[in-house]
């Protein structure tokens, strides 16, 4: 088996029951974080009682399922556009059946993570997978319930964003409060960059959300790839990103900062029609943490820094 992170077709997607009717341009990030894998005949993908926390979407060949053994015949065929592991990510129970390559495949492998972020940014998605378990399932009253139990726990397991493929608020929330506490714990410093599209509501009004959807992708893949291991970065909603810099002062913090600023001044965002667009700027603010603060005040202080960058006329750092 290999894998391999590469260009998927639209017209492979086309066929994913669990994308049926999503939006993959709104998606766009979390398709980037799967990967693709090749199965050549009678390999096996899974074996009963494993662990998996993986969702296979056969973009092309044949999967077999064997219950007891891969000797007995199929109980299912699988072909392109459905589905497995499903039950087992979600639950995580062990896998119950044996899944072989009937055909050489090409499978895209979707995590844990992924798919509950999936499932929390798109209504269309949420239904395709309670769609395909419903199917899946013998007692579909059972299957209801525990969906149910199962919704109300979407928030808990998506941490990524759909249409970006950064950690999203949930996670910011969470990492932010543990780096918090390490700070005053070990007496380090601790800042936080706060960033925001200049004008990006009227860039919507004029161009449409596709387009601001690809700005919005094209700015935080920018940030992202500008960005040492160390430094964490997270879209806090709307228009708007968060770089956390655990051990860094204010004044290095700047530093990145410009980086960052300068990175995405550079690179044009490439639209999906090759239309000519306005480029687009952005405004940061930037703040250190304080003795006492609490990791609500750090963001309201970098919010604030924000806001001297724009009454300073947008497209620039403040402090």
């Amino acid at each position: 088996m290999s894998d391999q992170n590469m260009y998927i077709d639209e017209m492979d997607l086309g066929y994913i029951h669990l994308l049926k009717g999503v939006n993959r341009e709104s998606v766009k990030g979390l398709l980037d974080l799967c990967t693709i894998q090749d199965l050549q005949p009678e390999e096996i993908l899974l074996s009963p009682a494993r662990s998996n926390r993986t969702v296979y979407l056969l973009l092309s060949g044949q999967l077999r399922v064997h219950l007891h053994s891969i000797d007995t015949d199929p109980i299912a065929l699988l072909d392109p556009g459905e589905s497995v592991g499903e039950m087992s990510t979600i639950d995580h129970q062990m896998t119950s059946a044996f899944v072989v390559a009937n055909k050489p495949c090409k499978i895209l492998a979707m995590d844990e993570d992924i798919l509950w972020s999936l499932v929390q940014s798109s209504h269309d998605a949420a239904c395709n997978l309670l769609f395909i378990l419903v199917k899946r399932l013998r007692h579909t009253d059972a299957v209801i319930a525990s969906y149910a139990e199962i919704g109300d726990q979407y928030e808990q397991y998506g941490s990524v964003d759909a249409l970006t493929g950064l950690h999203n608020r949930h996670w910011l929330d969470n990492m932010l409060k543990r780096l918090c506490a390490r700070s005053s714990t070990d007496n380090k410093p601790l800042s936080l960059i706060m960033i925001d599209i200049d004008h990006f509501k009227e860039f919507n009004d004029h161009f449409g959300h596709l387009y601001g959807d690809h700005v919005l992708y094209s700015v935080a893949r920018t940030i992202s790839d500008l960005l040492r291991p160390t430094e964490i970065i997270a879209r806090y909603g709307g228009d708007e990103f968060i770089v956390l810099l655990p051990d860094l002062d204010i004044t290095v913090a700047k530093m990145v900062a410009e980086r960052l600023h300068r990175g995405v001044m550079e690179r044009i965002p490439a639209m999906p029609d090759g239309r000519n667009i306005p480029h687009p700027t952005i405004s940061v603010g930037v703040a250190e943490m304080q003795t006492g603060q609490t990791p609500e005040m750090l963001i309201d202080a970098a919010d604030k820094a924000l806001y001297r960058a724009k009454d300073m006329g947008r497209n620039c750092i403040a402090v």
